[in-house]
């Protein structure tokens, strides 16, 4: 058995551009993770990337580049009508990743983006689902501060 700490990558401060947030995440196939986890795989193999996002609360998925996509061996799911700035069009859904920013982890599943030189974008269900909010004073990504600092799940 192993930690899955054994992989923690040492995160960036959050940096701004000219009023974009961005984020730097630690991403691992959740399938390869479970496979290492049941010793079915060795944990160097699980396939992972150390990206930059920036963060859209605009967008719901975690977006990737198809690059990205195949770098961590993801798996289409399906593909869905999608709405953006040039109207509505189908987007592939793949497998999901295993998404890391400071202390806090969740699964979820990854929506491709064109490979037009869109950058990857972090949407507001992974920042929900690890408690993270922007703060917009500082236009930085922070934990949720009603939780002092603490990571805690709604189940309301």
């Amino acid at each position: 058995m192993f930690e899955v700490d054994e992989l923690e990558p040492k995160f960036k401060e959050t940096t701004m551009e000219m009023g974009r947030v961005k984020q730097t995440a630690f991403l691992q196939n959740s399938a390869d993770l479970v496979q290492a986890q049941e010793g079915k795989l060795p944990i160097e193999k699980v396939r992972s990337l150390e990206v930059e996002f920036v963060v859209d609360t605009g967008a719901a998925y975690i977006c990737l580049p198809k690059r990205m996509i195949e770098a961590l061996g993801l798996v289409k799911q399906k593909e869905k009508d999608v709405r953006t700035a040039n109207g509505i069009v189908k987007r592939s859904i793949f497998s999901p990743v295993n998404i890391k920013i400071f202390d806090r982890d969740a699964n979820l599943d990854v929506m491709e983006l064109p490979d037009d030189g869109t950058p990857p974008l972090l949407g507001y269900l992974a920042l929900e689902a690890m408690d993270l909010l922007i703060d917009a004073k500082e236009q930085k990504v922070i934990p949720n501060p009603a939780n002092e600092g603490k990571w805690v799940i709604d189940c309301l």
